[in-house]
């Protein structure tokens, strides 16, 4: 979201034009916005349905986990375009009334909250996988989370993520600039512009801790803990050697599919970060980033709730084996469609056998000519 909200107040000499975006800048963002919107909305919407709709995936606790990051990340994706693209097209104009201000507060909040559910998610899910691997086996019994607590887990973080970010309920409105047409800005109400940027500068801190910083660090720490214990557990006693390998291995596949997840989402947000601080602390260097680049920063971060969905696609064997199945269905519907198509319009009149010679001279000289060399 590329929105100036270190403003704190609106006067004459204050205005929230940008510099003037180039055609190209204009087709390339636009482009690239509508590309992680489509991969994302197909890549989430496959995830969400086929746990929903197949049985098999649908109990197991753990893939409900991945619906939620797959909700979040569909979240994301359509605020961040809705964001985009007015500032990009339409030069940061927004709809004015009362209706403009209901989207202008809900997008610009629901944004922060679904990264926040996204990867607190996969905090979650990393909790699970260490319940589920680690002290499963240690205490021999499976223990990861059960449907009750992870429902009660899933509305955890979205109530959690939900109050963390309320504030921009109350900071972002739509403002009419000197008779011009409206934007959508956020500020801190009737205080000092001081104490105002010192605020913004507390709320990028706190964004970047809990959106960031603390669920990578417990995140980082259990997966660590799991490679440890699956590269070094032995089997018990009363388990052979061929059920140890065969559930250390699916344990890895999982692991590897959580952890590849995790890693794209850091880098893809972490240049993102890294401007937000430099914006609220190093301006001097912030301003010399050309706008291009802020840019392809935001896009990358975005990004991410592209790829995910396709990373547990691609790992995940019961999502992949359901995927592939969709698409081959839909195939092979799109194949009997247009051999039918192709049968109705394209197959030939025979001759008829009708000796009444009044419906023969009825035929018209086309169906004439096709069904003498259709003989």
């Amino acid at each position: 979201m590329m929105n100036n909200s270190s403003e704190s107040t609106i006067s004459d000499e204050e205005d929230f034009e940008m510099t003037d975006i180039d055609d190209v800048t204009k087709i390339v963002t636009t482009s690239a916005y509508a590309i992680i919107f489509l991969f994302s909305f197909l890549g989430n919407s496959l995830v969400i349905h086929i746990v929903r709709t197949r049985v098999s995936i649908r109990r197991n606790p753990f893939n409900w986990l991945l619906v939620n990051t797959a909700v979040a990340d569909l979240l994301n994706v359509t605020t961040a375009s809705a964001l985009t693209v007015p500032v990009i097209l339409c030069e940061n104009r927004w709809i004015s009334g009362v209706i403009g201000t209901i989207l202008c507060k809900l997008t610009v909040y629901m944004l922060p909250v679904s990264i926040c559910v996204s990867i607190w998610s996969l905090a979650i899910i990393a909790i699970d996988r260490y319940l589920a691997i680690v002290c499963a086996i240690w205490k021999r019994k499976r223990e990861p989370l059960s449907h009750r607590s992870v429902k009660k887990s899933i509305v955890a973080v979205w109530v959690f993520a939900g109050l963390i970010f309320s504030e921009e309920l109350y900071k972002y409105t739509v403002y009419e600039v000197e008779g011009e047409a409206a934007e959508c800005h956020g500020r801190w109400h009737n205080m000092e512009p001081e104490l105002s940027d010192t605020l913004h500068r507390a709320e990028m801190i706190v964004r970047v801790v809990i959106t960031y910083a603390v669920p990578l660090l417990v995140i980082s720490v259990l997966y660590s803990l799991i490679a440890k214990f699956l590269w070094t557990h032995k089997p018990p006693g009363n388990a052979t050697l061929q059920v140890h390998i065969k559930r250390t291995r699916r344990h890895r596949a999982v692991i590897k599919m959580l952890v590849t997840a995790v890693v794209v989402f850091a880098i893809c947000w972490l240049p993102v970060h890294i401007a937000h601080i430099m914006e609220y602390f190093y301006s001097d260097i912030y301003d010399m980033i050309p706008f291009g680049t802020l840019v392809m920063m935001y896009w990358l971060a975005h990004a991410n709730a592209a790829i995910h969905p396709w990373l547990f696609i691609y790992f995940g064997e019961n999502l992949r084996m359901e995927t592939k199945g969709i698409f081959q269905h839909l195939s092979s519907r799109k194949t009997n469609v247009f051999e039918q198509f192709r049968q109705q319009t394209f197959s030939l009149p025979t001759l008829s056998t009708d000796p009444d010679p009044v419906r023969r001279a009825n035929r018209t000289k086309r169906d004439s000519f096709i069904a003498i060399y259709a003989v």
